[in-house]
């Protein structure tokens, strides 16, 4: 597993506080990453070797599910042999060309890539630490409902603080995707 986007001693200084319990941090910190994590449908984390399974359009163009991609080691089709390089084109954004032809339509196309962020990027972590702060300091109001019998809890998103506002989602677009490769 990748390492934490932000520590427990980053999110202290970014409360200012003076002491922070480092379990509960890392907790909030853990929480806040799968929040983001979701809302981008991206892994953000460098990740080395993925296999990615994407279905044929009948287009020249085919997008990969995570970005940046760093790295296309092979690319096959309805696990044929692997097509040589100069049979794609890819790049950065994780657009898959097929050069000479198009990806054949309902077939499978496995790629085999290397993608994420070797750091995490400071707009992503800042967002970070405002959702992990966010829900340190109004732990307790996340209660929506409750109920007696047979007890039930609803806790609402909004009120714990890991909701992104729009000005976090307005940071963060910049590293989603489009809703065509999700």
């Amino acid at each position: 597993m990748a390492s934490p986007w932000a520590s427990p001693e980053e999110l202290r200084a970014h409360l200012r506080l003076t002491a922070i319990d480092e379990e509960q941090a890392a907790e909030k910190i853990a929480a806040a990453e799968t929040v983001i994590r979701a809302e981008l449908g991206q892994s953000i984390d460098a990740v080395a070797g993925a296999a990615v399974d994407l279905v044929g359009n009948g287009r020249r163009v085919i997008n990969l599910p995570e970005r940046p991609v760093t790295g296309v080691a092979s690319v096959t089709i309805d696990g044929h042999a692997p097509l040589i390089s100069t049979e794609y084109r890819w790049n950065r954004y994780g657009i898959l060309t097929r050069l000479g032809g198009c990806w054949p339509l309902d077939a499978v196309v496995t790629v085999l890539c290397d993608h994420g962020y070797a750091a995490v990027p400071a707009p992503v972590k800042q967002v970070c630490l405002q959702v992990a702060g966010r829900a340190w300091v109004r732990p307790s109001t996340g209660l929506a409902a409750e109920s007696l019998g047979d007890r039930s809890v609803t806790y609402d998103k909004e009120r714990t603080g890991e909701a992104l506002s729009d000005y976090e989602l307005r940071i963060l677009a910049p590293y989603g995707r489009g809703p065509e490769s999700r």
